[in-house]
């Protein structure tokens, strides 16, 4: 008897220590829920949110963004600029990846040569299209020599380094190895879990576990029940309510880095006259929109760049003022006709519920400025197809997370109408294309943000988009969480420095 009493006593203080232990882990880990995992963990495929928010604790890059959006040293403790053409980056000392292995000059020009490489088919290859090549000099400089000049890159290389054995190796989405502050544990399932590498000077989380949560209902309810810590964005209008309610929970929003505009085909008989694309803009009250359909939690924005970037020009609101967008339509040549009507346009949007409610409201708004509006909405991959060949009248969507002001020249330049580019309203202006090739290759940063103003201006002037708001980054984090705060880009980094409480 006495030696079964030993041997329960003993196998009690097993079971507590283990209890003690997952206690302790559980007291330092983080649970946060997303819509979806990502797809990839490889930084050379990374398109989707979710796989770059995850990747962010993970890897790291020559460059990271700060919060105006501009480059400052990250892997490299800075660089020169001898040339147009020509790029010198030196490395930090010390860094190692999360196997223990030093980071080299040989492991930059890996990880790029493989996103150049055709045989990789890398998504990311056309944003290093300048690039010649890469070599190493020595183990702690990297020479990067261009074909031509390209301002942006320094933007571009914020993606994260690879070990040179693994950037030689096929995509692997579901294993990697960087040297970013975190390291992945495990990936089963819907759960993915990350350790930190050392000790934090700041907050006082060790694992984040990912879960892959799909219905945004679910998700909050987690939220109520403890069983998540955080949560951001891919919540429905209609939840915010009632998120606000619970006692427990803190939502926090700011604007992002997504630009929510309505698309024109500026080839079409209609919408070919600038003075009809302003009255369009004129007859929608924006503010009634954001505030009716979204909580009234969006910015009003009138160019695509956040106002904090370095490169946003201030231009003139956008105001509701339905008399004046009568009288522009009369003045190009739409009156009323008997039944009231100026002219029909076809919308095309999403079937999602959220991109018709507004394509209802705007299409009620238009027409009471005599624009009858039929609405088609398609499932989404028939829609973006539509959209990326230039087959519509209007639309409505949003450019995601936009930090690089190049975006412009995506979207401006007549060279790149489709199938080339996203300038799929057809825009064509030699002087904006003037600017927009100056712009790319400037190597002043006061004479590109003087360029991109001007291209602001003249985008703004000609209508070429109707602009409608920043969407705004919505934040929900649990009891056990304070110290958080949201990133304009979405980015998740400020996990790092929360505080748990148990």
């Amino acid at each position: 008897m006495k030696r079964l009493a030993r041997i329960f006593i003993l196998a009690c203080m097993v079971f507590l220590a283990v209890s003690c232990q997952r206690q302790t882990v559980d007291a330092h880990m983080l649970h946060a829920g997303l819509a979806q995992l990502p797809m990839t963990l490889d930084p050379r495929y990374a398109t989707d949110a979710a796989s770059m928010r995850v990747q962010e604790f993970i890897h790291r890059g020559l460059v990271r963004l700060d919060e105006h959006f501009e480059p400052r040293p990250d892997l490299a403790e800075g660089w020169e600029h001898p040339s147009l053409l020509h790029w010198r980056f030196r490395l930090r000392h010390g860094i190692r990846f999360h196997d223990g292995s030093m980071l080299d000059a040989a492991d930059v020009v890996a990880t790029l040569k493989a996103v150049l490489d055709p045989a990789m088919a890398s998504p990311l290859r056309a944003g290093f299209a300048a690039i010649d090549h890469v070599e190493a000099d020595g183990n702690d400089v990297v020479v990067i020599h261009l074909k031509y000049p390209d301002a942006s890159l320094l933007t571009r290389l914020n993606i994260g380094i690879l070990p040179a054995s693994l950037a030689a190796l096929p995509q692997k989405a579901r294993t990697t190895i960087g040297c970013g502050p975190f390291r992945l544990q495990r990936w089963q399932d819907n759960v993915l879990e990350l350790t930190r590498m050392a000790q934090a000077r700041e907050g006082n989380v060790r694992v984040i576990r990912f879960s892959a949560v799909k219905d945004p209902v679910t998700r909050v309810l987690k939220l109520v029940r403890g069983e998540l810590d955080f949560v951001q964005n891919d919540l429905p209008p209609h939840l915010l309510p009632y998120i606000r309610q619970q006692k427990a929970l803190m939502i926090q929003t700011r604007p992002s880095t997504t630009f929510a505009y309505i698309g024109l085909n500026l080839r079409d008989n209609i919408l070919d006259d600038v003075r009809a694309r302003r009255a369009l803009a004129l007859g929608l009250d924006r503010k009634k929109l954001k505030k009716a359909l979204f909580s009234d939690l969006p910015e009003l924005a009138e160019t695509v760049l956040t106002t904090s970037h370095w490169a946003t020009a201030k231009l003139q609101p956008q105001v509701y003022d339905p008399k004046e967008a009568e009288r522009l339509l009369d003045a190009a040549g739409f009156p009323r006709r008997e039944d009231g009507i100026r002219f029909r346009l076809n919308y095309r949007t999403s079937t999602d519920p959220t991109r018709l409610r507004l394509a209802t409201a705007i299409a009620s708004m238009w027409g009471k400025i005599g624009v009858e509006v039929s609405i088609e909405s398609l499932e989404w991959g028939g829609f973006y197809a539509r959209i990326k060949r230039g087959d519509f009248q209007v639309f409505s969507l949003s450019w995601v997370g936009i930090t690089d002001p190049d975006i412009y020249r995506w979207i401006l330049h007549s060279s790149m109408w489709p199938p080339k580019g996203a300038n799929r309203g057809r825009y064509a202006n030699a002087q904006v294309d003037a600017w927009l090739d100056a712009a790319a290759t400037a190597d002043n940063q006061a004479v590109r943000k003087a360029l991109y103003q001007k291209i602001q201006y003249k985008m703004h002037e000609d209508m070429v988009y109707i602009p409608l708001w920043h969407e705004p980054v919505i934040a929900v984090t649990g009891p056990r969480i304070s110290g958080f705060r949201p990133s304009p880009d979405g980015s998740l980094l400020g996990l790092m420095t929360v505080r748990i409480r148990n």
